[in-house]
């Protein structure tokens, strides 16, 4: 038992040294020491709620790019630096914790109200609080996935405040494309013949006949994308542990990024904390009631296996909509966070985008 015992407790101590001397490599690796440049994690005042900001760049010059992260509820701030490092010397990038979730959940009192409404007013807010800061007529509005639903929002108020919108694993109607995810798995050789094929058809049929978010069944959709993940998920997707570990070894993870990583592994008990939100994310927003004249340039990104939400949708709408200039990216060998599972090819897409943008 001794021996157990030591043997348990050096793999503790040495997992520990191994995190910290991890996190020190990449303090260094992600630090931004150009003269020019700004390196900042702050809070800003939106009519009395502290809202956690971070700001990256090597110099303050350059474009500004909003970036909106997804979930609904999941920040991506401390991790950031992993993802977007080579876009860092072309743009500032502001990260920011929406209202309900993350830095900005913890720093005001656990306040947890939420609405589309606010959250749209918020990014407004940071733009404003990004032109002025650093004298720029316009940003780049970049969301991911439940970022998109703000984003497609807020761009179509306000396109005169944005250079381009980026939708990144672009939302429709995200309640019909996690179904149509299914649908595309059901129609792949590798479930032909099997109990999956049979599962996820009953899943599928039930689930299409839930019309409002009370009757929709978390242990339902669960086993709609698992089941789905198995015959569309790509090779070079970013394993769950891998962003556990890449989160860990990250300098720019505190104490509350933890803790809110740890609340959203409770599904039920999330889902109902932010059920305004999650009500509005699965049977409130439908981008075809959005019109589709955009007035800013339109990009989207797709990740070849994004099992999460059936980016064939966003081509479909894609094609309709008229803007000043528009892209469609399919991504290659990466899935629904595609900035994580190839950030390479991810920088590549948004670097060839601002070219089309440049003055």
């Amino acid at each position: 038992m001794l021996i157990v015992l030591i043997i348990i407790t050096a793999v503790i101590v040495l997992t520990v040294l191994s995190g910290f001397v991890s996190r020190l490599i990449n303090s260094d690796k992600n630090k931004i020491d150009t003269k020019t440049g700004i390196q900042e994690s702050t809070y800003i005042d939106i009519d009395g709620m502290k809202q956690y900001v971070q700001i990256r760049g090597k110099n303050t010059k350059n474009p500004v790019m909003i970036f909106i992260h997804g979930g609904p509820a999941s920040p991506m701030g401390y991790v950031s630096a992993y993802y977007q490092r080579e876009l860092e010397s072309e743009l500032t990038i502001i990260n920011y914790d929406q209202r309900g979730c993350g830095r900005t959940y913890y720093a005001n009192n656990c306040d947890a109200n939420s609405n589309i409404d606010l959250l749209v007013d918020d990014l407004n807010k940071i733009v404003e609080y990004a032109k002025e800061r650093f004298g720029k007529e316009k940003v780049i509005i970049a969301g991911h996935s439940w970022g998109t639903v703000i984003g497609s929002i807020y761009i179509q108020k306000h396109p005169e405040n944005a250079i381009c919108y980026i939708g990144i694993s672009q939302i429709t109607n995200l309640y019909e494309n996690k179904l149509n995810a299914a649908r595309t798995a059901l129609e792949k050789d590798a479930i032909k013949g099997t109990e999956d094929e049979q599962k996820l058809t009953i899943l599928i049929n039930k689930m299409s006949k839930v019309k409002e978010y009370n009757d929709m069944s978390l242990d339902d959709l669960g086993q709609l994308v698992s089941i789905t993940s198995k015959y569309i998920a790509c090779e070079g997707e970013m394993s769950g542990l891998s962003q556990m570990i890449t989160g860990i070894t990250s300098p720019d993870m505190n104490f509350d990024d933890m803790k809110w990583f740890m609340s959203q592994m409770n599904t039920e008990k999330f889902f109902a904390q932010n059920k305004e939100i999650m009500e509005y994310a699965f049977f409130g927003f439908d981008i075809s009631t959005l019109s589709k004249i955009y007035n800013v340039p339109v990009y989207y990104l797709a990740g070849k296996g994004d099992y999460s939400v059936c980016q064939k949708d966003a081509e479909t709408y894609y094609e309709s909509i008229e803007a000043p200039d528009k892209a469609f990216y399919w991504i290659e060998n990466a899935g629904h966070s595609m900035f994580m599972d190839n950030p390479k090819v991810y920088c590549d897409t948004i670097k060839d985008i601002m070219s089309k943008n440049s003055d």
